[in-house]
This record gives C-alpha cells, sequence and structure tokens, in this order.
C-alpha cells in the first residue's frame, strides 16, 4: 500500500454484481412505483457525476477508493494530474519483487515509488485518454445509466433518503441521495461530496526510461510465461513449426522497449533478446516433441 491508499478503479457493474444483499428495509418503509423510484435513482447517478467532475469528492467500494479534486484525480493505482501527466505506482506494476528490485537498480533509483509519463493521462481501464478532461471523464464510473439494473426490479421500498430495490432474484439494493438530489450509495459503491487532497508524488523517473528498466528485469520471465502459453495455445490442435511461429510472432507486442526477436529452427521457434542494462543474453524455446508442443529455456 502507498501513502493514497488503495486506488484501484471502480465498475459500476462490477459493484452492482458483487455483494449487495442488505437486510431487511426498515419499518417505516413504504411501497412506491419501481418506474418513478428508478428513474429518480438514474437521475442521481447523473448528479453525482456531475458534481465531482465540477468539485471533487470520493468514491468508494469495497475494491478501493478514487479520490476528485480540482485539476487532478486517482485511478486504478495512478494519479493523475493535469499540469503534469499520469503518476503510477511502482509497486502496483505487474513484477516479481527480485524483478522490480533489478529495475530501479538499472536506473540507480532504488528508493524510487513511482513513475511519471508527462502529458499523458490515464483512464480507468489503463488505458490512455486523448486528453486530461477526457480521462477525468472516463475516471467517473457512474453515471446516469448506473441505475439501469434498476428497471427490472420486482418491487421497491421508500426509505430515508432513498429507496431498496428488490431485484428478480430476490436481491435487493439500496439506493440513496442527499438533500441535493447526488448519489450518496449504491449497494456497496459510496460516493462522497466532501473536498479531497490529492498529492503529487515525488522523486518519480520518468515512464519510458522506467518501461525499459522493467522489461529488462522481467526478459526471462516475459519470454517463459509467453512461450509455454503458445505451447498450450498450438497443442490444442496438431502442431506444427508455421503455427508455434505464427503464435509468438502474434503474442509479441509491437511496441516493446526491450525487443523480442524471433528465429525458426528445424525443430521449432527460439525467442531471445538481451538486456541491456546487463548484456545477459536470454533465449526460450518451443519445439514439437512426439506430437506435443514444448517450451524450454535455452539461455541463460
Amino acid at each position: 500500500m502507498n501513502g493514497f491508499g488503495s486506488l484501484a478503479g471502480m465498475r459500476t457493474a462490477a459493484v452492482l454484481a458483487g455483494t449487495l444483499l442488505l437486510g431487511a428495509a426498515p419499518a417505516a418503509a413504504e411501497p412506491v412505483g419501481t418506474t418513478a423510484a428508478g428513474q429518480q435513482a438514474a437521475q442521481a447517478c447523473e448528479s453525482g457525476r456531475q458534481a465531482l467532475l465540477a468539485t471533487g469528492g470520493s468514491v468508494s467500494s469495497p475494491s478501493g477508493q478514487d479520490l476528485f479534486a480540482p485539476g487532478r484525480f486517482t485511478t486504478t493505482g495512478r494519479v493523475v494530474i493535469e499540469s503534469a501527466g499520469t503518476y503510477g505506482a511502482i509497486a502496483d506494476e505487474p513484477l516479481l519483487a527480485r524483478e522490480r528490485r533489478a529495475a530501479l537498480r538499472y536506473l540507480k533509483r532504488p528508493a524510487a515509488a513511482w513513475w511519471l509519463r508527462a502529458g499523458v493521462f490515464a483512464t480507468s481501464d489503463q488505458g490512455w485518454a486523448a486528453s486530461y478532461e477526457q480521462a477525468r471523464a472516463a475516471a467517473v464510473t457512474f453515471d446516469g445509466t448506473c441505475a439501469q439494473v434498476l428497471a427490472a426490479a420486482s418491487g421497491v421500498q421508500a426509505v430515508t433518503n432513498g429507496w431498496v430495490f428488490t431485484l428478480p432474484d430476490g436481491t435487493a439494493v439500496s439506493a440513496t441521495v442527499d438533500d441535493m438530489g447526488r448519489l450518496t450509495s449504491l449497494g456497496d459503491l459510496t460516493v462522497d461530496y466532501e473536498a479531497v487532497t490529492v498529492p503529487t508524488p515525488r522523486g518519480a523517473v520518468g515512464y519510458l526510461r522506467w518501461r525499459r528498466a522493467s522489461e529488462a528485469a522481467s526478459l526471462n520471465s516475459t519470454m517463459r510465461m509467453l512461450t509455454r502459453e503458445v505451447a498450450s495455445q498450438v497443442n490444442a490442435g496438431p502442431p506444427t513449426i508455421a503455427a508455434i511461429d505464427a503464435a509468438i510472432r502474434a503474442a509479441i507486442p509491437v511496441d516493446r522497449a526491450v525487443a523480442l526477436k524471433v528465429r525458426q529452427l528445424r525443430r521449432g521457434v527460439l525467442v531471445h533478446g538481451r538486456n541491456p542494462f546487463t548484456g545477459t543474453y536470454h533465449a526460450w524455446r518451443v519445439y514439437v516433441k512426439k506430437d506435443t508442443a514444448v517450451a524450454r529455456r535455452v539461455a541463460p
């Protein structure tokens, strides 16, 4: 965990598909029309979204919390700042601990906790937006459609500041609003419109430098995973050298910072590359043995 806490992004669909069971509705609850209540909940979703975009606040669920402040927000382990770009938490990178340490050692920055991709803005689905405004809009993962699932409700009861909807499978989902008509909860998702602070990460390494170092540090594990997955894939049918070669080439991202090269052999295909920081040569091959594709390390 870093100083910003868990910044995992949230998807309303996942929230509604998660644990939304509630206790019995309060005794004071009274029946209301499902259509009218659903429309009001949808309006509250959109009002809440607009408020977050305009003045900020926080969105929380069991998977984490996203923060929104003027000119900046957090999402999926990242801090996005309009005047700077996107900061990513190095601890959240999909690397083994020893690979992460090696990458930082290559950069001579063993204590660095963040990378910075200047002038580029992340979205909540780990993609990249054309502008800060577009990234921020995508980061608020609920809007007027977030209450669509409630349209199928078989019943609804009005409670203090909201409703309890009963879905066809018997699941009870609560939705509440504040006195300004903004969504404050939907199932296990909660929204707060109080001002929050999103600090600027310090001592970040450049994104491109980090990417090159991390790909170098994970060369062996990347080749191992790639070749084993390809072997499994081609074994779904009669494995051939041509099928292995095509699968490996298709699996290698074209934008890698540390190149992976492919060479066809008499009985298989070789994937190889060199660590630009240490000069170490790494290679794995996938070959056919007794009508089965097998992945094996060649070097080091």
